[in-house]
């Protein structure tokens, strides 16, 4: 077997200390014989070099296959008697023989020397907490308690309930760099009738004064059985249900809790005849619940919106109801706001930059926001590619489906001179121009689609033909400049209206564009052309309305414009609608309204039944099985990355959500009035499908640059801190303080320091009240509030089969699922690197020497 040093450099005082000695022999006076002489300074110079090659740390080095071995037994309070027999039982057994090379190690939430490594006594009963089970920990000693010089193994005994501390697995990488093998002893409970409360849930955002509903999941071993189940709000009994238990997981809904300010415990029990585990009986969940969400509802005609805005109220909400020219246009007033909700508000009421800061506030704020359906609504009331579109999680574009008709859509646009004045850094001729492209944009290929531009004379501009070539049609509307005069009405309907009779359309639509001031030839004069229908504008479009093709106007201007008047009237001749707008930036979104609303593509009015689709909390217990027809639909698509929350029967989307940034918005393509949802206020889900809507898509009671948790470990708390804003910046260097402040008792301050980028953390002893809550701050905003309860009975909880688990854990750790007691000690699978130090015999072989050493020197030779 080689040998090595640990100090080699010292093996060089060997020549000289054997110089010196010949060197003191060779000028010693002492009358010794030559024989004495020499027998003497050898064996003085063995001595010396002996001393200094033990110095030098000499050591064999080998190979072994002899395993050393930790029995790591679980004494947790899980762990029932049975289970602690048989463990006690299999370490007696396999160690019977082998005691100076095993140990043990007895853990739970923290882990203690049983006995000592090698040691032949037999092992002490430790003291450890025994409320819950970190099992990564424990492995982590037990690998720490054994010797360096063997192949190690640990002998796990446990049932698998981990329930505190790191995934199990992330010690197993640890043990393999240290070439420990780990076998796994189950010790799995018999099957006794118990029934444990696993859970209790309440929805994460609820605020104070809203409604909502609670979830209890309650698990029962053995035999179905009848159990009662109490709910505790506070303290406070507020729900007790009977209910039949079936072998397995069952949920129970506890409906119409109210939140309370601040803090929240909400408790519950089981009581199960028979039960041969009381201490899993319990369950809870402790929460901090903000002030009320302040919601704000906008309609055209806010009384519609009184029965949704009570039903908000009545679940705790504080809410407004105002017209859409009450829509704030600023973040600073959106900021006093968690959640807008646009009803039916057309996009020609809100100006860009209502709608911008609309987007900005959701996205970069957090908002919330949700546009609910009407006439007026998504692509009827001209959102399309607007800010506001944007942000939906579906599409407003013309839905193209078979049952779709193919229109023919030609636009008639004022290019008089009055055209050429400026409207928000642009003319309002190129207004217009934008205005009949976001019209084009709308229709499908199939569609038809022509422009003319009319002064005193009108110029085809884009042919009515088919709108595939959306890109040429853009350009050439692009081009159009205005001219001189007024539009010549009369001339432009006439050229109009036979290019329409013969198009091979089902809808034919006219969107007449004009300066409401600036409107002239109303009549032919005295040369009426017999073939239109009468000389009159009026008359004509009451002809070309007999031919089913129908006109909308789009005036310029204001009420007591010269033309207004004849305007509204020419629209109400030609069947179509009349729209009025003194501010020419609103053009485009007129256009794109009129065009959705003129070919029929984006309303459905009709009785239809909503499905649910998924199990998003916003559904759960509403009874949708029991719900009445809504009667009319904004027809759209989702986008995709939209959750699809509930479609009609035929299905197209009802309710979609997405995240937009960081905040949520959310599509109603029905509405929440009278109108469509006449029959749904009156339904009982109604109230609680608004709430639950509204309080997912609240902005949130809580920071988006800072967040923590509480973790548990033994008898020990930590809180881990994020600091990183919405853009992924860590924040780094802040003085970040957390306050705990126990149940009935003081509150102390602590300082978490900064552990790697954006992270910060502190730990300390649990508190020993039953309940705490807990203060982060940054010393930038304001604190975000956590609470924390003490969970007694999380390790008598059951757990799914363990077997799985702890057979993972022993084939990843490279040992025996199951090991006989005789199999312990086998040979490892890898052999270890033994070292065994030789200073001790070579010390001790001076010692002996030394006695020799004196006699040579003092015996007569003579």
């Amino acid at each position: 077997m080689p040998v090595d040093f640990e100090r080699p450099y010292l093996l060089f005082l060997i020549p000289l200390a054997l110089a010196l000695v010949w060197f003191l022999q060779r000028n010693s006076l002492a009358a010794w014989t030559k024989p004495q002489k020499a027998l003497a300074t050898s064996v003085r110079c063995t001595i010396l070099a002996l001393i200094i090659v033990a110095l030098a740390g000499p050591a064999y080095r080998g190979a072994t296959q002899d395993a050393a071995v930790v029995f790591l037994r679980d004494v947790s309070a899980s762990v029932d008697e049975a289970g602690r027999k048989a463990a006690s039982a299999f370490i007696e057994q396999a160690a019977r023989e082998h005691p100076k090379d095993s140990g043990q190690v007895d853990f739970a939430a923290g882990a203690a020397v049983a006995r000592a490594y090698g040691s032949t006594d037999e092992g002490r009963e430790v003291t450890v907490p025994k409320d819950s089970t970190d099992l990564a920990s424990a492995l982590e000693f037990a690998q720490a308690s054994l010797p360096a010089d063997r192949p190690g193994r640990i002998v796990l005994l446990t049932d698998g309930a981990v329930n505190s501390g790191r995934p199990a697995e992330s010690a197993l990488a640890r043990l393999k760099e240290r070439g420990v093998e780990l076998d796994v002893v189950p010790l799995i409970p018999e099957t006794r009738p118990d029934a444990a409360v696993l859970s209790v849930t309440v929805p994460p955002a609820v605020r104070e004064g809203e409604t909502f509903d609670a979830k209890v999941a309650i698990s029962s071993a053995g035999s179905d059985a009848r159990a009662t189940v109490r709910f505790f709000q506070n303290r406070v009994l507020v729900a007790e249900v009977e209910k039949e238990l079936a072998r397995g997981v069952s949920e129970i809904r506890i409906p119409n809790l109210r939140a309370e300010a601040g803090l929240g415990l909400y408790e519950a029990t089981v009581t199960l005849p028979g039960d041969t585990r009381p201490e899993n009986n319990r369950g809870h969940i402790v929460t901090v619940h903000g002030g009320a969400a302040r919601t704000l509802l906008v309609d055209r005609d806010p009384a519609q919106l009184e029965g949704l805005a009570g039903v908000l109220r009545a679940s705790g909400f504080q809410v407004e109801v105002r017209p859409a020219s009450g829509v704030p246009a600023t973040l600073e007033e959106l900021e006093g706001f968690d959640l807008v909700m646009l009803s039916d508000v057309p996009a020609q009421e809100l100006s860009d930059q209502q709608m911008r800061a609309l987007a900005s506030w959701v996205k970069d704020f957090g908002g919330g926001f949700l546009m609910a359906g009407g006439e007026a609504s998504f692509g009827a009331g001209g959102y399309f590619r607007t800010p506001v579109a944007a942000m939906l999680p579906v599409r407003i574009e013309r839905q193209e489906r078979e049952e779709t008709p193919v229109a023919a859509l030609l636009v008639i646009l004022d290019r008089s001179g009055s055209m050429s004045a400026m409207a928000g850094g642009q003319t309002k001729m190129s207004l217009a121009n934008e205005g009949a492209s976001l019209a084009l944009e709308v229709l499908q290929a199939r569609d038809l689609f022509g422009v003319f531009a009319v002064d005193t004379r009108v110029q085809q501009v884009v042919p009515l033909a088919s709108a595939s070539d959306k890109t040429g049609a853009a350009r050439r509307i692009a081009g159009i400049t205005s001219g001189g005069g007024g539009i010549y009405v009369y001339t432009s309907l006439a050229e109009a209206f036979p290019v329409l009779r013969d198009a091979q359309a089902k809808i034919k639509h006219i969107i007449l564009f004009a300066d409401a001031a600036d409107a002239e030839e109303k009549s032919a004069g005295g040369e009426g052309n017999p073939s239109v229908g009468g000389g009159s504008s009026l008359d004509l479009a009451a002809a070309m309305l007999a031919n089913r093709i129908t006109l909308s106007v789009v005036a310029l201007g204001r009420e007591e414009d010269k033309d207004t008047a004849f305007l509204r009237d020419l629209a109400a001749k030609g069947g179509g609608r009349f729209y009025l707008t003194a501010d020419a930036t609103t053009l485009p979104r007129l256009f794109s309204q009129e065009t959705m609303r003129a070919t029929q593509s984006s309303l459905r009015e009709d009785a239809f039944l909503v499905v649910p689709m998924g199990g998003s909390d916003v559904l759960q217990g509403i009874p949708w099985s029991e719900a009445p027809p809504l009667l009319g639909l904004n027809l759209s698509s989702a986008k995709p990355g939209a959750d699809l929350l509930l479609a009609a029967e035929s299905g197209e989307p009802v309710l979609a959500i997405w995240r937009y940034g960081l905040g949520q918005a959310a599509a109603f393509l029905s509405d929440a009035k009278p109108r469509w949802a006449a029959e749904w206020m009156t339904w009982p889900g109604y109230g609680k499908f608004w709430t639950q809507l509204a309080r997912q898509l609240v902005r949130p009671d809580r920071r988006d640059d800072l967040s923590a948790e509480v973790v548990e470990s033994g008898d020990r708390l930590a809180v881990d801190v994020s600091a990183v804003t919405g853009a992924g910046t860590f924040r780094n260097g802040l003085p970040v303080t957390v306050t705990v402040a126990e149940q009935g008792g003081a509150s102390r301050s602590l300082t978490a320091p900064q552990v790697a980028p954006g992270r910060y953390r502190v730990e300390f002893p649990k508190p020993e009240a039953e309940t705490a809550v807990i203060a982060v701050g940054d010393g930038a905003g304001r604190p975000i509030s956590l609470a924390w309860m003490r969970d007694a009975g999380r390790e008598f909880l059951p757990v799914a089969d363990s077997r799985p688990f702890l057979e993972k854990l022993a084939r990843d750790g490279g040992g025996i699922f199951q090991p006989t007691p005789e199999q312990v000690f086998r040979p490892a699978a890898k052999a270890a690197s033994t070292r065994r130090d030789l200073s001790p015999w070579l010390l001790a072989a001076a010692l002996l020497l030394w006695p020799v050493d004196i006699w040579l020197r003092r015996r007569d030779w003579t």
